[in-house]
This record gives C-alpha cells, sequence and structure tokens, in this order.
C-alpha cells in the first residue's frame, strides 16, 4: 500500500496543470486576445552569478510588453495576505526589460481572505473553480 504523505503538493501540481490546460478561459477573463499573446507558459529563471533564481507559475507576456504574472494557489484553507509577500520577491527577481510592464494575476481553487481582498494588490484574482462552474452551466 502506498501512502501519499505530500497531498496538498500532489493537489498543488494537479491545479496548476488543470489551469494551464485551460489557457483560453484564463485568457478570456483577462480580456486577452490570443493574436496579443506572444506567448506564454510556466518560466524558470536559474540563478546566475549576476541575477536571482525565480519560477513563475504561469507567465503571459502580450505583443504591448505587458506581462500577466500569475501565482497558482490550491489551498484547503482561505488564502491569505502572506501570498502577497512571496509574490513580491519573485517580482523583485524577475529580470526583465525596463520597458515591460507587470500585471499581478492570483489564480486559486478556493476562498480567500478578506484582508487579501481588501488589499487591492492583485490586478486580478481568478477563482478558477467558479470561473469553471459558469463555463459549465
Amino acid at each position: 500500500m502506498i501512502i501519499f504523505m505530500n497531498w496538498p503538493s500532489v493537489l498543488g501540481l494537479q491545479f496548476e496543470n488543470l489551469v494551464l490546460q485551460n489557457r483560453s478561459a484564463i485568457y478570456e477573463h483577462l480580456g486577452l486576445s490570443p493574436y496579443d499573446i506572444e506567448c506564454d507558459g510556466p518560466y524558470t529563471q536559474y540563478k546566475t552569478v549576476e541575477q536571482h533564481g525565480c519560477q513563475i507559475d504561469y507567465l503571459i507576456q502580450d505583443r504591448f510588453s505587458t506581462l500577466y504574472v500569475c501565482e497558482i494557489k490550491f489551498s484547503q484553507n482561505p488564502i491569505g495576505v502572506s501570498v502577497v509577500d512571496t509574490f513580491e520577491q519573485k517580482i523583485k527577481h524577475l529580470k526583465v526589460p525596463k520597458h515591460v510592464s507587470f500585471r499581478p494575476i492570483l489564480i486559486h481553487a478556493n476562498e480567500i481572505t478578506q484582508d487579501l481582498s481588501s488589499r487591492s494588490y492583485f490586478y486580478k484574482i481568478i477563482d478558477f473553480s467558479q470561473m469553471l462552474r459558469s463555463k459549465m452551466q
């Protein structure tokens, strides 16, 4: 018998895969046309002598030099403001040209805390489970 000790990590990875398989729904929710997207996908910046490393769950670059930096969170508990600190560290370490702008996006499958909601940090907060429900109706 196999016992998975790290179910939250496994579920988190599966949720990320589900989000990535439904990219068109994310584009639609963000008001993006597929024709405006230069590239998208998970992004890893490796650490070197000159730069920090970071991992972005989902990064969308449009033809207008905008990066939609998406944090994908799956949690059994409501997601709180600590996600902002983690996100800001990733943005701080991400090396991009100066003319590029960022739009922080949170994609989640559970509740968020009132503190996070009222902070108004994210450009968009996408409740993916709600989005899927509305697509099925």
